[in-house]
């Protein structure tokens, strides 16, 4: 166990600030890290990109099916109106020409449907190279992120390392803090917005605020009385 000979009353509680100054850098730091492997948005916005590519190939892969089996049934309505009007069965000039006229139709329409096939599986081509290129991305993407990955593990390892040296200096310098003096520490550290609540005399005067103190406050402050500049309400640590 490190055993810490103050020098004066504030300096275990300057040591204090020290550590945990230390410990709040350390963790937001970790923090950060932890989130950045958490998810990778660049990875994220690839895989969307591909999910969403993917589902257009699907629809239009769907219409195409959709066509063909349109396309099959025209087919068959075509060859039973030609059976039909070739086998002799209808002899009426009348029906022989709206038969004509039904196969002329059926004939227009199975074109019609063949020129929109067409049409569709072009599009899947390019639907099919969206999401090859899309795939490509995400490879891309995952790759970068792995490299930054080992790095972000490497900071995140020293960061860890970091955090329970700082912990276990803390634990040491709280060991010889009265539970008064403590008290009060935590107390100005809750409600400075920096968390600062010990101020280095630099100087003579408050590194803080700034405010210059009086000679004896500043000779009390280098003995075992615990004093608190005037101004902004710190421990004063005259090192």
């Amino acid at each position: 166990m490190v055993i810490l000979f103050a020098m004066s009353r504030a300096e275990p509680l300057y040591r204090l600030q020290l550590a945990d100054v230390d410990l709040d850098q350390a963790s937001k730091l970790l923090r950060e890290i932890e989130a950045a492997l958490a998810g990778n948005s660049a990875v994220q916005h690839a895989q969307s990109e591909l999910g969403a590519a993917e589902k257009v190939r699907a629809a239009i892969s769907a219409h195409i099916r959709s066509l063909e089996l349109e396309s099959q049934s025209q087919d068959a309505k075509l060859r039973e109106a030609e059976e039909r009007l070739y086998s002799g069965a209808v002899r009426s000039p009348k029906e022989l020409l709206d038969l004509q006229r039904d196969i002329e139709m059926l004939k227009r329409q199975r074109d019609h449907i063949a020129e929109k096939l067409l049409a569709t599986m072009l599009e899947l081509e390019e639907a099919e190279q969206t999401v090859a290129q899309c795939r490509a991305a995400l490879a891309q993407a995952v790759a970068r992120w792995q490299e930054d990955s080992a790095a972000l593990r490497e900071q995140q390892r020293a960061l860890q390392e970091r955090i329970t040296a700082a912990s276990e200096q803390r634990n040491a310098v709280m060991a010889v803090i009265a539970p008064a003096d403590l008290a009060l520490y935590k107390t100005l550290r809750s409600k400075k917005s920096n968390g600062m609540a010990v101020a280095i005399v630099k100087g003579k005067a408050c590194s803080q605020c700034g405010e210059a103190p009086s000679s004896m406050l500043l000779q009390q402050a280098r003995g075992d009385t615990l004093v608190t500049c005037p101004n902004c309400g710190r421990i004063l640590y005259s090192g």
